[in-house]
């Protein structure tokens, strides 16, 4: 079973832990230094954030993994988003997140798109992510620089009508924002 629960700041060793694992990192856009004042200060700062927030997720009653969503662009109606599993032993609970996180955005922000970008090398996700319902928007492509390596960003785009025509439409889990600054509700 898959839950989400607000971020708190006692879980800023955890989140640094799992964002500085190699695993990890090596599918994110910046590397971080292991600076865990840092990382509680930043913590502090992002539920004031208006467009950005983020959760916990569990699994089995355990912390396993982070989701955020950034950009959010009440009147674009679209927001970026992203998660990982931190934890080994649930790797495999990652593809059950996206449908929870896509009803959120649609139903909660009120977006029409929800986008995406993935390592071009990342082809577990970009498949997940076509599962889903998820498209190619080639026009958004681009290449960042990481480590002195140039690495292409393959961008994805998934529309609200496509998402909720999908059998994966019907999987709902709330997820708190009593915390977040920008709280829409």
């Amino acid at each position: 079973m898959i839950d989400f629960r607000e971020v708190e700041l006692s879980d800023a060793k955890k989140i640094l832990d799992w964002r500085t694992s190699e695993r990890v990192t090596k599918f994110m856009n910046s590397d971080m230094t292991y600076d865990l004042e840092r990382q509680a200060l930043w913590l502090s700062s992002s539920f004031n954030k208006p467009d950005y927030y983020h959760w916990i997720i569990q699994h089995a009653g355990e912390d396993v993994g982070l989701l955020n969503f950034i950009d959010w662009d009440a009147e674009a109606k679209t927001t970026s988003w992203g998660f990982y599993i931190g934890e080994e032993s649930a790797l495999g609970v990652g593809g059950l997140v996206p449908p929870y996180f896509y009803n959120f955005a649609f139903g909660v922000l009120g977006v029409d798109a929800v986008n995406a970008e993935v390592f071009y090398d990342n082809t577990s996700v970009i498949n997940l992510h076509l599962k889903q319902g998820s498209h190619f928007d080639p026009d958004r492509d681009h290449v960042l620089q990481k480590n002195d390596k140039e690495i292409l960003m393959v961008c994805m785009r998934l529309k609200k009508e496509q998402f909720t025509a999908s059998k994966f439409a019907r999987l709902r889990k709330e997820l708190p924002i009593k915390k977040w600054a920008a709280n829409p509700l």
